[in-house]
């Protein structure tokens, strides 16, 4: 089978188990149009009696003007649910008589073709708990189940409604969450009902709802899957709802071209184990791997004996009868990156340990060990400041300030919203120089990735203690670059954007949750293709 999971196939057709549900936050009241601080935890009003009825509006500061999104409740239509959003620009761009969507966009599908995003792709649905995420259903071609009363991705003060198929969620959940570009909305309600109507484009035939639904052919339900790694070089943590995947640095366990474990090892194995234990039970495939230095054959042996020392010492903090250990030595021949320098060659020698299972319950990330020093960048162009105070950013005389006044707890979550606002410049100079907060040109889960770090979106990550936390992503697909896997991330699918002067861009992001965590530092490491920055001291705040 290919790199899209048994299990991703089959809840994309629908036959997916249902997974345990916590009930979700209330929508909130309406937002006034200039609103632009972080979302709002839902409160107390209740769900709309119709599908017409407005759950909640959010305005999207883009391109120069803003768009307000008015948001509907999802409605089922048999397995499948169908989301309708009124648009409608209420500042436009200087000189412009609409304002552009680009923001929307984003990949719902590869359909066996090179990577290219579609429009209002961005528009996504987070199962309660943030255990899966629901992407726009579209044909066999990769076309979306979309209907809209404009035929371009452009908003008019005039306004437009656009409705997104997806598949719907199973009985007993009512409420999802919804991700928009800078936003993500907690609890719209979703129920049995008619379907809202939408008028066609001028000139254009009108799509019956009967013609929209029979274009979803494809109804991604992807599992969210969270990364965390001590920044110290012990221990890396890959985790979704079925899966664990630990990896266990090679340098911290044995000295070189032994394989025996040092003393220090036993405390990164109690970690390892500890997190083993949050999941049902299950078989464990415990994997040695190396670098490419010295014949392939002895490096072969050294991964195959590495591993078998790592499950002897694991046999004696796991329960046996509970996770089966099964070992095996892969050598040098499935590299994370590229064998091109010291640094890389010390990440490709490590021992992974492989779980399937159920999460039954959420492990605590060590919070323990110094924060690291923040790196500023090749060019020393990097900036650290206090999360609420934020900093500078300029280019070609456009200032931007940038903070992170606080992350919201939510769903399951922790939702971070950094802002971005304007101050000076020329409308010109703002044409040609958007602010840019990219996640630059790696990607954590290594060279076999296509183009995810490419499409990476906003992807800051978060740090606690020593450890990074990673945003929520999910497997796409298989890439166009044979061998190759294509993952995009839980966040803003754009990384720049630009605004009228003294307006407030927001870009969002979603993690797992860390429960009793009162604060922590959002960074944007420096890696190439980026400015790094690091905001001290982020709030989080309980919805």
């Amino acid at each position: 089978m290919s790199a899209v999971s048994r299990r991703q196939t089959l809840v994309m057709l629908g036959l997916g188990s249902a997974l345990p549900v916590l009930a979700a936050c209330q929508p909130d009241g309406d937002s006034a149009p200039e609103d632009t601080s972080a979302p709002e935890a839902s409160g107390d009003k209740a769900p709309p009696a119709d599908p017409e009825e407005v759950v909640v509006s959010r305005t999207v500061v883009t391109e120069g003007g803003s768009i307000e999104v008015t948001i509907l409740p999802i409605v089922r239509a048999d397995h499948l649910c169908v989301l309708t959003l009124d648009l409608a620009a209420t500042t436009l761009p200087e000189g412009m008589d609409a304002v552009s969507a680009r923001r929307f966009s984003g990949d719902a599908t590869l359909a066996g073709r090179p990577v290219a995003t579609e429009d209002w792709a961005a528009v996504r649905l987070i199962d309660p708990e943030g255990a899966r995420i629901r992407l726009p259903a579209s044909a066999q071609d990769g076309s979306l189940a979309s209907r809209a009363s404009v035929a371009f991705q452009e908003v008019t003060e005039e306004g437009a409604r656009l409705q997104l198929v997806y598949a719907a969620p199973e009985s007993g959940i009512e409420q999802l969450g919804l991700l928009l570009p800078g936003w993500y909305v907690p609890g719209v309600p979703v129920f049995d009902g008619e379907v809202p109507e939408v008028s066609s484009p001028p000139d254009a035939e009108p799509i019956e709802l009967s013609a929209l639904l029979g274009t979803a052919e494809v109804v991604p339900v992807l599992p969210l899957e969270g990364y965390t790694r001590q920044l110290d070089g012990g221990v890396g943590v890959l985790e979704s709802v079925e899966k664990v995947e630990i990896q266990l640095a090679g340098d911290v366990l044995f000295d070189s071209s032994s394989a025996e474990l040092r003393p220090e090892a036993g405390e990164i194995l109690d970690a390892a184990a500890e997190n083993i234990a949050g999941y049902e039970e299950g078989a464990v495939d415990v994997v040695g791997h190396t670098d490419d230095v010295g014949p392939t054959a002895e490096n072969l042996a050294l991964s195959q004996a590495r591993a078998e020392a790592v499950a002897r010492a694991l046999s004696t903090r796991i329960d046996p009868s509970l996770y089966t250990l099964k070992m095996r030595g892969l050598g040098e021949s499935s590299p994370v990156v590229p064998n091109s320098s010291d640094a890389n060659r010390q990440l490709n020698r490590r021992v992974t340990l492989t779980l399937n299972s159920q999460k039954i319950q959420q492990a605590e990330v060590d919070a323990s060990g110094d924060v690291p020093p923040f790196d500023d960048g090749i060019l020393g162009d990097g900036t650290e400041a206090d999360a609420r105070e934020g900093f500078e950013r300029e280019a070609g005389g456009i200032s931007y300030r940038i903070t992170a006044p606080s992350m919201l707890r939510v769903d399951g979550l922790l939702v971070l919203t950094v802002t971005a606002q304007r101050s000076g410049g020329t409308a010109e100079a703002a044409q040609t120089q958007p602010v840019d907060l990219g996640a630059g040109v790696y990607s954590y889960r290594g060279e076999d990735s296509g183009y995810s770090s490419t499409f990476a979106g906003f992807a800051p990550r978060l740090l606690l203690g020593s450890t990074a936390i990673y945003p929520l992503d999910y497997l796409l697909g298989d890439s166009a670059i044979e061998g190759s896997t294509e993952w995009r991330n839980a966040t803003d699918t754009a990384t720049s954007d630009r605004a009228a002067d003294g307006e407030t861009l927001q870009f969002s992001a979603l993690y797992r949750d860390q429960p009793g965590v009162a604060s922590l530092i959002v960074e944007q490491p420096s890696v190439l293709g980026t400015v790094p920055f690091r905001l001290n001291d982020v709030v989080v705040e309980d919805g």
